[in-house]
């Protein structure tokens, strides 16, 4: 993916690269939301804390030294939360990719096509709430 014209390279549909991830997501909702540190502190501050979670979360995923290449010091608050929803589409468009392979690989799908050339009729059962279509449970990105 090219975010701010430097070219990052990521796998969010491997497993430690996706955890990686997931573990710094969690972080930067739990930092943004913690209200104690923007008290008493001005616009420009508060987008300079909003920065470095940003810049952390960065470093985190794709390596040291990444948050200075994209952000080249600065605290643009907007390049920034861009960036990051760059990141996070990225996340989004590899969980729908993965379940399209679910689903053309999944057990009920080869059970529908076998019973179409068997000539049987199968049976519908619906899938839990919640879990996507999939019985599993829906990963955040």
């Amino acid at each position: 993916m090219e975010i701010l014209g430097v070219t990052l390279d990521y796998d969010y549909l491997d497993a430690d690269s996706l955890e990686t991830y997931e573990r710094e997501n969690q972080k930067v909702v739990d930092r943004i939301g913690d209200m104690g540190q923007y008290q008493g502190k001005s616009t420009p501050d508060a987008f300079r804390i909003q920065c470095r979670i940003v810049n952390d979360f960065f470093d985190g995923v794709f390596g040291p030294g990444t948050a200075e290449k994209l952000f080249h010091g600065k605290n643009n608050i907007r390049d920034h939360m861009e960036a990051f929803a760059l990141v996070a589409q990225g996340a989004m468009e590899a969980r729908a990719e993965f379940d399209a392979m679910a689903d053309r690989y999944s057990p009920n799908r080869a059970e529908r096509r076998q019973a179409r050339r068997d000539g049987r009729r199968q049976e519908f059962h619906p899938v839990p709430a919640g879990t996507g279509g999939h019985g599993r449970k829906k990963w955040n990105g």
